[in-house]
C-alpha cells in the first residue's frame, strides 16, 4: 500500500524527486475535514440533526468517507504519471494510460468492490440480519453515501461503461486492489467507523441525505483543498503506520492549516446594544423599521425576513440590526451581502466598512471579502487583503498577519469568496451555487448557516426570480435565514418569496393578508408575523410627475434650469439616445465644460474616472458653486450606485419601479432652499386606445428596451392619474397599478406585445428551472447539466456579451493597453459590449497579432476577450468624452 504515490499538479518542481505516499495525502484531507466537522460546531450539529445522528457518529462517518475521496490514485494508469528513482513504487505498465480522471475511477472502484468488501469485514460492517427491501435500500445508500467525495473536485463523477481491469493492474511486484483493500482496512479501523445501519436502509434517511450532500460535498472539496497545500503538508516518503501519521503529522499540520486560513474558529458574536454601539455618536433615534427590527422576538430556528420601506428609511441598518440579533442567538457565524450589480456591491462593501467588526468581539477577526467579477478594481478591497485588521498579533517581519493570509487566501478566486465571515457582492455568485458550474457546491456550503441579505429584490427578472426562489429553499434547507430588502416589491413577487422559503422547510406557504406599506414581514418554521410600519416625516415625499412629448421640449428645460443655477440630470433608456442628448445640450449650454455624460459604453478606466467626476460635481459633499449649472445625461448606471442627487430630473418613461428609484435621486440631500421636486418624464402623448406602434414612433431606443410596451403605458396610466409619486402612502397603488392584476386594463393594441412579453417571462422561467441543478435529487451526475462547453448564466440576456480589450498605439508605435501603466491595466482597458456591437468592430490588423498574443501572456484577464485597435477603426469611435460610439450615432 505505502508503494503508492500521491502526484498531482502541486508537485515542486524544485524538489526533484520528492514525494508524497498517497495514504498519507488522504489523511491530510481526512484530518482537515476532521476539525471541520467537529461535534460542537453548529453545522455539524444541523447535519446530524436533520440525519438524526449523533454528531460524533456523523464526524467518523463522513471523515472516514471524506479519506476514501483519492481511491481511484490507487489506479496504475494514474500512478504511471510519476516515476521518481528515490522511492520504490508501484511499476509503471506500458499498456495503461491515464485516460480516465482518477476521481471518475475511484467512483468506480467502490461501486465494483464496496460490497465485498463489507461481506469481508474491510468496512467493519456490523453483524446484523438485513430484509431483502433493506438490503437493497442499502446499496442506494452505499453507492450516493461517496458521491460527494468522489465529486471533490467540484462536480458529480460517475462511473458507467468503465471497467476495473482496464485501469486497475496486477503484476509480480504490486496488486492495485489489493493496495486500495489494505488502505480502506487500515483506515476504517483508525477512524473507528460507527455505521448508522438503521438509517443506511431508511428511504426517508436516504432522502435527507440526498438533499444535503451538496452541503457535504462542499465540506469535501473545501477539506481537499485545504489538506492540498503544500505549505502545511509537506511531501514525507518515510514509511510509518497510518495511525502514526495521523497522530503526530496530519492532524497537528491541518490545526494549523486551519488557523493560517481562518477556519480553525468561528467569530464570536455580540448583542445587540444599540446604533450607538456602532457609530460611536450621541444618541440616535432608530426609524421604525428599525425600532421593529430592534425589538421583534427572534423565533428557534432559520427564518426570513421581508423588508418593504422607502428610500432613506435605513433598511440596511434594520438588516444589519437582524443580522446581529440573529448571531448573537446562535442562527448563524456570518453574513452574504447580495446586490445586483457591481457597482451596488462596491458601494455596500464601503458602507459595511468596520461596521461589520462590531457584530464580533475585538478578537474574533472576520474575514471580509468583495466578491464579484472586478472586485480587485476596487481600491479598498485591494488593500484590506493585504491590510492587518485592527487587534491583529505581530508576526516576524515579512510575514502576514493572520487576518491578511486569510482574506487572501480567500480573495484568490470568487469560488472561495462565500467562504469569508462576511462578504458583500453580487446576486450571481450567490446564485452560482444552483447552476452547474464546477465547485457550485463549495458556494452553497459558504452560505450555509449564513445570513443571507439581499437588497433590492424587486430588481431581478423572472430567469433570476426563479433561481432566487430555489436559491432561498436551499438555504433555509442548509439552517440559514435570509433578509430581502425591496422598496417596490409586487405582492405576487413576495408570496413567491415566502412560498419558495417555506418549501424548502418542508412547510405549507406562509399565509400573506396584508397589503400595507411600510411592512415587515417575518416567516419562520411555524408561524408568519406581517408588521405594518411607519414612516418619518423626513422621508415621505412627494415628488410632481409633468410630461414631456419631445426632445427639444427636455433640452429647453434643461437650459433653463441651468440659467436658474440648478443642478440637471436627464436619464436615457439607451446610450445612443444619451451620447445624442448630451452632443445637443453640450452645444447649447454657456458653459459645456459643466456637461457630463455617463453610460456603460465606456473603459473600465474611463467610467472610473466619470463616477469620481459625478460624485465631485453632484455627490453628498458638492457645493453650491460646484453644483451650479451643472447637467449629467446618463443612462441607468446614475440610478444605480451614485450616492447623489439633483436640483431636477428628466427622465426617459420607463416602468414604474424604475421613476421611482430615479426620483429617489431628485433632491436627495438636504441643502438650502430649492423649487419643490418634480420629475419630468418624456413620453409620447397620451392615448386612452395606443396602437402597437405607439412608444416606438415617439422613444424606438425605449421600445427597444422594454419590449412589454403595456408596463409603460400602465405607468403613464397611474402617474397621470395620481399626478405624483408619494412615498409611502401611494407605494402599493404605484406597483400594483401597473404589476398587479390589471389586465383588464391593458389597451387592445398593446395586448399583443403583452402577451408576448408573458410568453417570454414564461420561457425565463421553464429555462431557469431547466439549467439550474436538481437539489432535491443529490450530489449526482447528469449528463444533461454537466457540460463543460455548455454557457449557463445567471441572468438571461437578450444576446451574449463580449469583452472587448480597448487598445493604443504608443509613443514607439507599438501595441499597447488602454490604460497602460495603470494597475489592473488590463481590466481597466476594457468594454463589456453586446454581442451584435462587438462583432462591428474591425478585426485586429495582422501584423499586431504577435504583439497582442505578447500582451495575453503578460496579462492571463485578456485570454477571452476581443482585441480592438480604435486608430485603426472606420464604423466606430472611442473618445474619453463620449465613449464608445457607432457611425451615425453623435
Amino acid at each position: 500500500m505505502s508503494y503508492y504515490l500521491y502526484w498531482g499538479k502541486a508537485k515542486p518542481a524544485n524538489e526533484g524527486d520528492s514525494c508524497h505516499l498517497l495514504p498519507y495525502h488522504s489523511l491530510d484531507v481526512a484530518a482537515v475535514g476532521w476539525y471541520l466537522l467537529a461535534p460542537e460546531r453548529p453545522l455539524t450539529q444541523l447535519l446530524a440533526e436533520r440525519l438524526a445522528m449523533r454528531p460524533e457518529t456523523l464526524r467518523r462517518l463522513f471523515v472516514f468517507l471524506l479519506g476514501l475521496h483519492d481511491l481511484g490514485k490507487f489506479s496504475r494508469t494514474f500512478q504511471g504519471l510519476a516515476r521518481p528513482d528515490s522511492v520504490g513504487l508501484a511499476p509503471p505498465i506500458e499498456r495503461y494510460e491515464y485516460t480516465v480522471r482518477h476521481d471518475r475511477l475511484g467512483a468506480l472502484l467502490w461501486q465494483e468492490c464496496w460490497f465485498d468488501w463489507l461481506e469481508d469485514g474491510i468496512l467493519r460492517w456490523p453483524e446484523v440480519s438485513l430484509e431483502r427491501s433493506e438490503v437493497r435500500q442499502r446499496r442506494k445508500a452505499m453507492q450516493a453515501s461517496l458521491a460527494p467525495f468522489f465529486g471533490h473536485h467540484g462536480q458529480p463523477v460517475e462511473a458507467e461503461q468503465l471497467r476495473l481491469e482496464q485501469f486497475f493492474a496486477k503484476d509480480a511486484h504490486s496488486n492495485d486492489l489489493d493496495a486500495a483493500r489494505q488502505f480502506v482496512e487500515e483506515w476504517a479501523g483508525l477512524i473507528d467507523i460507527e455505521w448508522p445501519v438503521e438509517k443506511l436502509v431508511s428511504s426517508e434517511w436516504l432522502e435527507v441525505f440526498l438533499t444535503l450532500s451538496w452541503t457535504i460535498a462542499g465540506w469535501a472539496t473545501l477539506s481537499d483543498w485545504l489538506g492540498s497545500n503544500q505549505e502545511h503538508f509537506h511531501y514525507c516518503q518515510k514509511e510509518m503506520p497510518l495511525a502514526e501519521y495521523w497522530e503526530c503529522y496530519a492532524l497537528p499540520r491541518a490545526e494549523a492549516a486551519l488557523r493560517d486560513t481562518g477556519f480553525d474558529r468561528l467569530p464570536e458574536p455580540l448583542a445587540y446594544s444599540g446604533l450607538e454601539a456602532w457609530f460611536d455618536g450621541g444618541p440616535i433615534t432608530p426609524t421604525p423599521l428599525q425600532s421593529e427590527a430592534e425589538t421583534l422576538p427572534i423565533s428557534p430556528g432559520p427564518q426570513l425576513f421581508i423588508l418593504e420601506d422607502i428610500t432613506g428609511s435605513g433598511k440596511t441598518e434594520a438588516a444589519c440590526i437582524l443580522t446581529q440579533r440573529l448571531l448573537a442567538a446562535g442562527h448563524a457565524e456570518g453574513l452574504y451581502f447580495a446586490l445586483p450589480t457591481m457597482a451596488t456591491s462596491n458601494a455596500m462593501y464601503e458602507r459595511l466598512g468596520l461596521l461589520h467588526r462590531r457584530f464580533f468581539t475585538v478578537d474574533s477577526h472576520p474575514s471580509f471579502v468583495l466578491a464579484h467579477g472586478a472586485s480587485r478594481l476596487n481600491e479598498s478591497f485591494s488593500l484590506a487583503i493585504d491590510r492587518p485588521q485592527p487587534g491583529d498579533r505581530d508576526y516576524e517581519p515579512g510575514e502576514a498577519t493572520a487576518t491578511a493570509h486569510c482574506n487572501r487566501w480567500l480573495a484568490d478566486s470568487r469560488k472561495k469568496a462565500l467562504l469569508a465571515e462576511v462578504g458583500v457582492g453580487t446576486i450571481d455568485q450567490a446564485l452560482m451555487g444552483l447552476l452547474p458550474f464546477r465547485h457550485q457546491s463549495l458556494r452553497l456550503f459558504g452560505l450555509a448557516r449564513k445570513v443571507l441579505v439581499v437588497d433590492e429584490v424587486h430588481a431581478y427578472d423572472h430567469y433570476m426570480q426563479t433561481l432566487l426562489n430555489q436559491l432561498l429553499s436551499y438555504h433555509a434547507r442548509q439552517g440559514g435565514s435570509a433578509i430581502l430588502l425591496t422598496a417596490t416589491l409586487p405582492n405576487a413577487m413576495r408570496e413567491s418569496l415566502a412560498t419558495a422559503w417555506r418549501g424548502g422547510l418542508d412547510r405549507e406557504p406562509a399565509a400573506l393578508e396584508r397589503s400595507d406599506f411600510p411592512l415587515l414581514t417575518q416567516i419562520d418554521q411555524e408561524t408568519s408575523r406581517e408588521v405594518p410600519l411607519g414612516s418619518r416625516p423626513e422621508v415621505s415625499r412627494e415628488v410632481r410627475v409633468e410630461w414631456l412629448t419631445q426632445e427639444e421640449q427636455a433640452i429647453e428645460t434643461i437650459l433653463a434650469a441651468v440659467e436658474a443655477g440648478e443642478c440637471v440630470a436627464w436619464v436615457r433608456n439607451t446610450v445612443d439616445d444619451a451620447i445624442r442628448a448630451f452632443e445637443s445640450v453640450r452645444e447649447r449650454h454657456p458653459e459645456p465644460q459643466r456637461c457630463l455624460l455617463f453610460h456603460s459604453r465606456f473603459a473600465m478606466l474611463d467610467r472610473q474616472r466619470i463616477e469620481s467626476d459625478v460624485i465631485e460635481r453632484l455627490g453628498k459633499k458638492s457645493t453650491p458653486e460646484r453644483r451650479r449649472g451643472q447637467v449629467l445625461i446618463s443612462t441607468q448606471v446614475f440610478q444605480e450606485s451614485l450616492d447623489c442627487d439633483v436640483d431636477l430630473m428628466i427622465s426617459d418613461l420607463a416602468p414604474i419601479d424604475l421613476l421611482i428609484q430615479r426620483a429617489g435621486r431628485l433632491q436627495r440631500h438636504v441643502r438650502g432652499p430649492r423649487r419643490l421636486p418634480v420629475l419630468h418624464v418624456l413620453a409620447p402623448e397620451w392615448s386612452d386606445a395606443p396602437d402597437e406602434q405607439w412608444m416606438k414612433r415617439a422613444l424606438p431606443g425605449t421600445n427597444a428596451v422594454y419590449r412589454d410596451t403595456s408596463l409603460l403605458w400602465l405607468t403613464q396610466r397611474v402617474l397621470r392619474e395620481l399626478g405624483a409619486i408619494r412615498m409611502p402612502e401611494q407605494a402599493r397603488q404605484l406597483i400594483e397599478g401597473v404589476y398587479g392584476e390589471v389586465i383588464d386594463l391593458v389597451p387592445d393594441g398593446l395586448r399583443g406585445a403583452r402577451w408576448e412579453q408573458k410568453g417570454i417571462q414564461g420561457v425565463a422561467t421553464s429555462m431557469a428551472n431547466f439549467n439550474a441543478l436538481e437539489l432535491e435529487a443529490g450530489y449526482v451526475w447528469d449528463r444533461h447539466k454537466w457540460q463543460e462547453e455548455q454557457e449557463i448564466g445567471t441572468r438571461q440576456v437578450d444576446e451574449p456579451t463580449v469583452n472587448v480589450a480597448l487598445l493604443k498605439r504608443d509613443a514607439e508605435d507599438a501595441l499597447a493597453l488602454w490604460a497602460e501603466g495603470e494597475r489592473h491595466a488590463d481590466m481597466l482597458s476594457q468594454i463589456k459590449l453586446r454581442q451584435s456591437q462587438a462583432s462591428k468592430l474591425t478585426r485586429l490588423p495582422g501584423e499586431y497579432q504577435a504583439q497582442w498574443e505578447a500582451l495575453q501572456e503578460r496579462y492571463k484577464a485578456l485570454r477571452f476577450v476581443q482585441p480592438w485597435l480604435a486608430e485603426s477603426e472606420v464604423g466606430a469611435l472611442y473618445d474619453v468624452r463620449f465613449g464608445l460610439m457607432f457611425s451615425g450615432v453623435g
